[in-house]
């Protein structure tokens, strides 16, 4: 809205557009790409089309670019998915109440810090007083947090095999 000047009617047409798309990803994307793509590399390549999606939504210049790199953003979805079938894998019978309930809680934790660092970043960059007006800056640290993210699975499948 603070950027593009969108209006409700366009936030709620961006809202519909992936929505279906999620509905698309989520009935169909995943059950044939996960096989194919196996665990390993479904997680890294939704990692790495977060990567791009963030990337792309930060710098952005048309309100069209929005809606074309939502594809990319909701096609990433194919890596959580994966990753908690990965580690369901890797955790023995025992556990997997346990190590469900680990990813949950650091789901919600994120729910909780993540609007609040997002919006202190937006708020920021979209002030009269801003070094400089960035409104992308929090896409931008999405997509730093998400090449973290991606160096630390890369590094952990090498050491694993």
């Amino acid at each position: 809205m603070e950027k593009f000047q969108w209006d409700e009617r366009m936030v709620g047409l961006s809202l519909g557009f992936v929505g279906t798309l999620l509905m698309i990803v989520q009935a169909g994307l995943i059950r044939i790409a996960i096989p194919k793509l196996g665990l390993k590399n479904a997680i890294l390549l939704g990692l790495t089309l977060y990567l791009i999606a963030y990337s792309l939504f930060g710098i952005a210049t048309q309100s069209w670019m929005m809606f074309a790199i939502s594809i990319f953003f909701v096609s990433a979805g194919i890596g959580g998915p994966a990753l908690q079938s990965y580690i369901s894998n890797h955790i023995p019978a025992n556990e997997q109440g346990q190590i469900q309930g680990g990813i949950t809680s650091v789901i919600s934790l994120t729910a909780i810090i993540g609007p609040v660092i997002m919006s202190s970043l937006f708020s920021y960059f979209s002030r009269k007083e801003a070094v400089f007006y960035f409104p992308g800056a929090p896409f931008v640290l999405s997509a730093l947090l998400s090449v973290l993210a991606l160096l630390i699975m890369i590094s952990y499948f090498r050491n694993k095999e």
